[in-house]
This record gives structure tokens, C-alpha cells and sequence, in this order.
């Protein structure tokens, strides 16, 4: 039986990683519609950084690190994982964000026409219900 999502206790991977895309949208969309990025994204990076972060340190979800908690009290406990293992929690982080990005810039490639209405209607209104929102993808 699926769980609603009052009663789900757990993430998956898969629904990680479709946070990610969606955290990066934002900066994505300023880049396609204006060539250029603002300090808007701040916080979806910010939050897509940990996100991405956690993945890897706290929950184990990488195939290059492996099923490991690299949660610890003292920094120097992860010279047990190997001398590396900080420079390789980097770059798993980075593969991820960057991964995520990507998608997001297809997803948005994708639907241009889409995202320069909502653009539009936002210049217009400064902001939108979910309805209106909706109504753009029918």
C-alpha cells in the first residue's frame, strides 16, 4: 500500500534528484530568458547545495563513495574513509548539482514557449497562483 504524503517518512533518490531540477530551475530560467543570472537563486542554491550534500554525507547515494554515512563528530574521523574521501564527497556533489542543471536546462529548453508566458504574466502580475500556473501546461 503507498503511503500519502502525511504518512511518508522517507525520500527516495530518484525524488531527490527531482528536487535538485527543481531547486535549479530558477537559475536556469534567468539564463535562458535573460542571458544572464541574478542573486534570486540565492537560496534554491543554497538549499540544493545541502540537498545535494546530504545525499552523499548522510544518506550514502553514491555509486563512486558507496553506502556509507560520512556523518562524524570530528573531521579527522574521515581520514578512516580514506585521504581523498573529502575531495571525492566534493566532487559527487558537484557531479549531482551539475546533473540536476542540465536536466533542468532541457526540461526548460523544452518548453520555452511555456516558460516565456509565465515570464510575461509575471512581469505583468509579479506573481501567480498554482492555478494560473497550471493553466500554461493544459
Amino acid at each position: 500500500m503507498y503511503k500519502t504524503n502525511e504518512d511518508k517518512f522517507y525520500i527516495s533518490k530518484t525524488e531527490m534528484e527531482e528536487k535538485l531540477i527543481a531547486l535549479l530551475g530558477g537559475r536556469v530560467a534567468e539564463k535562458l530568458a535573460l542571458d544572464d543570472i541574478s542573486t534570486g537563486a540565492s537560496n534554491d542554491l543554497e538549499v540544493a547545495t545541502k540537498l545535494a550534500r546530504d545525499m552523499i554525507v548522510v544518506y550514502g547515494m553514491s555509486d563512486n563513495i558507496g553506502p556509507i554515512s560520512l556523518v562524524v563528530d570530528d573531521p579527522r574521523e574521515l581520514e578512516l574513509y580514506g585521504t581523498n574521501i573529502e575531495d571525492e564527497v566534493g566532487k559527487e556533489i558537484r557531479r549531482l548539482l551539475d546533473t540536476a542543471y542540465s536536466k533542468a536546462m532541457q526540461i526548460l529548453n523544452a518548453n520555452r514557449d511555456k516558460l516565456e508566458a509565465v515570464a510575461e504574466t509575471l512581469l505583468k502580475k509579479e506573481t501567480i497562483t498554482q492555478e494560473e500556473f497550471e493553466k500554461f501546461f493544459n
